[in-house]
C-alpha cells in the first residue's frame, strides 16, 4: 500500500514538473518568434519574472544586466518589457521622443500612477504638464 502511494506521489510530482517545464518553454517560444527583441527570459506565463523582481528589486536588475547586457527583455508587473540600462541609449530615447521609441510604463503601473501622469504622457501633453510643474516649483517660484 505504501509503495502504491509513493508511486502515485512520484507520478503527480513528475506531472507537475513536466507541466511547469512545458509552460515555461511555451512562454519562451511565444516571445522568441518576435524579431528584433533583445535577449532575456520571459519567465512564467502571466506571472513572468515579477516575483523575482519584487523580491530582489535592484539586485534582480543587476543580475539580468550581468547575464544579458544593458538591453534585455523580461516579463514583469504583468506585461512583457524591454529594459534599457544604457545611459546613452536612454538619453537618445528621451531626447528624440516621438521619433521612434517612446518610453513608457507597464499597464499595471499606469493603473496605479494614472494615465495622465508626467512620466506616462508624451508630446504636447508632457510639455504642458512639465511647464505647469516648473511654474510651481521652478527657480522663479522658489525665489518668491
Amino acid at each position: 500500500m505504501a509503495v502504491l502511494v509513493l508511486v502515485i506521489v512520484a507520478g503527480l510530482l513528475a506531472l507537475v514538473f513536466g507541466l511547469s517545464l512545458a509552460l515555461s518553454k511555451w512562454n519562451e517560444i511565444r516571445y522568441s518568434t518576435r524579431k528584433g527583441l533583445p535577449p532575456g527570459t520571459m519567465g512564467w506565463p502571466i506571472l513572468g519574472e515579477t516575483a523575482g523582481f519584487l523580491k530582489s528589486g535592484p539586485s534582480f536588475m543587476r543580475k539580468q544586466r550581468a547575464k544579458y547586457g544593458n538591453l534585455f527583455k523580461t516579463h514583469i508587473l504583468g506585461c512583457p518589457t524591454v529594459v534599457c540600462m544604457d545611459t546613452e541609449l536612454n538619453r537618445y530615447i528621451l531626447f528624440n521622443e516621438g521619433k521612434g521609441l517612446i518610453p513608457g510604463y507597464p499597464e499595471s503601473m499606469l493603473n496605479i500612477l494614472g494615465r495622465r501622469n508626467i512620466a506616462a504622457v508624451d508630446g504636447v501633453a508632457h510639455k504642458r504638464i512639465r511647464g505647469s510643474m516648473v511654474s510651481l516649483v521652478g527657480p522663479l517660484a522658489m525665489k518668491d
